[in-house]
């Protein structure tokens, strides 16, 4: 589960997620859409409140392109994992660029 997820999901959403597919398909489409509403306003309540936002979830330093890249590709294709591993290697070797031909 995501950061945010864990932030809006509490143990009853996750209990009628599981009985949604034995339900008939009617009562699927409604409970879903109930689902999703619900993950909806706690989403907006949490970014209602001053000062809530997604960093609460996460340090500082995760704002590193890097860390990113690495959460995204958990749910990429084996092509989109392998872009994102080039991008990764050319952000780490521009960071070990600047490290070396940096003046200070």
């Amino acid at each position: 589960m995501e950061a945010i997820d864990t932030l809006i999901q509490d143990r009853h959403l996750e209990m009628i997620k599981a009985a949604i597919p034995y339900l008939d398909n009617s009562r699927q489409r409604n409970m879903a859409m109930l689902v999703k509403f619900m993950e909806l306003q706690r989403t907006m309540a949490l970014f209602q409140n001053s000062g809530n936002d997604l960093q609460m979830c996460s340090e500082e330093e995760r704002k590193d392109p890097v860390q990113m890249l690495t959460a995204i590709r958990e749910y990429c294709t084996d092509r989109e994992k392998e872009m994102i591993d080039n991008i990764i290697s050319f952000v780490q070797m521009f960071s070990t660029y600047e490290t070396l031909f940096t003046t200070t």
